[in-house]
């Protein structure tokens, strides 16, 4: 969620994958976006800032989210619990640790130094591409303790590898001194299991219109002809008999109103077009007579 950027610490508000397999980073740049490059942050050599907010995700289970409260020392970790109760060393392992119930009250001790702090280690595989291996993300929010804490038993309630979605959720608030503060934190939502979650989220596709009636050209309105396009188009109501529709499906063969009434303004226009037809017919018709008349009366042998 974050990186160092000239040694200063760099919130982002789309996901940063690291690791230190080049081909690893170009395949999660062809699935999350972004363009691996030398990981200017430290740690391991390739870095991919994706264009995504939001990763689709397959969790294994409970085992694996490792979340943990450590206090540190010169000496290395001094304190490790679960919140309430000792977690190592072994001996203390099941005991209670002395830590606050209250979360406030956790944030003061760590604050001053007495108490400990989240460390968080969810592993995972991108959903869409899950050979690719195990990710890790890790914390130490606050935040994300807090949502983490009924991760465990919503995965557990899964029973299998869960599909889950890790999304930056954008968080803004006013303080009470009226000071507008914005930040992004962590959230796993659990979806369900792999068989019925798609290792994508769906796309949104935008409703398709109804198969349209042929209609004719109108004439180009004369230009002397007022116009007044700002006026406001008359509204049309339209009385439907229902039994009228049935009784034309019927004869139509449709299935339902929709495809009646298309298909009875289909016939319509097919049988206005077929009197258009029949009346230049006449007109060619009628030509054709009177030729025949002329001729025969001019005495001739032939007609062309």
């Amino acid at each position: 969620m974050g990186r160092l950027s000239d040694g200063r610490p760099q919130a982002l508000g789309t996901w940063r994958v690291t690791t230190d397999d080049a081909d690893v980073a170009a395949r999660v740049a062809s699935f999350l976006g972004g363009e691996p490059r030398p990981n200017g942050g430290g740690g391991l050599a390739h870095e991919v800032l994706t264009s995504r907010d939001s990763v689709r995700v397959i969790i294994e289970g409970p085992d694996a989210v490792a979340a943990r409260m450590l206090l540190w020392s010169s000496k290395g970790i001094v304190h490790e619990c679960d919140g309430s109760r000792f977690l190592a060393p072994e001996e203390k392992k099941g005991q209670p640790c002395g830590c606050p119930p209250r979360l406030e009250d956790k944030k003061l001790a760590a604050r001053d130094g007495r108490g400990p702090i989240p460390s968080i280690d969810v592993a995972f595989r991108i959903a869409v591409t899950p050979t690719l291996g195990e990710f890790h993300f890790r914390t130490s929010s606050w935040q994300a303790a807090a949502q983490f804490s009924g991760l465990a038993d919503a995965l557990e309630r899964v029973d299998g590898p869960a599909v889950c979605d890790l999304t930056m959720e954008l968080v803004e608030l006013t303080t009470r001194t009226g000071r507008s503060v914005r930040y992004r934190r962590p959230v796993v939502t659990v979806l369900g299991s792999t068989d019925t979650v798609a290792p994508e989220p769906p796309l949104t596709v935008p409703p398709q219109p109804s198969p349209a009636v042929p209609i004719p050209r109108r004439r180009e309105r004369r230009a002397s002809e007022p116009s007044s396009p700002s006026a406001p188009e008359q509204a049309c109501s339209v009385s439907v008999d229902a039994d009228l529709l049935r009784r034309a499906a019927h004869v139509l063969g449709t299935s339902d109103h929709q495809a009646t009434v298309i298909a009875a303004l289909s016939e319509v226009m097919a049988g206005q077009q077929r009197t258009t037809e029949l009346a230049r017919l006449r007109e060619h018709m009628g030509r054709i007579a009177a030729m025949a008349e002329n001729a025969l009366r001019g005495g001739g042998s032939a007609l062309t």
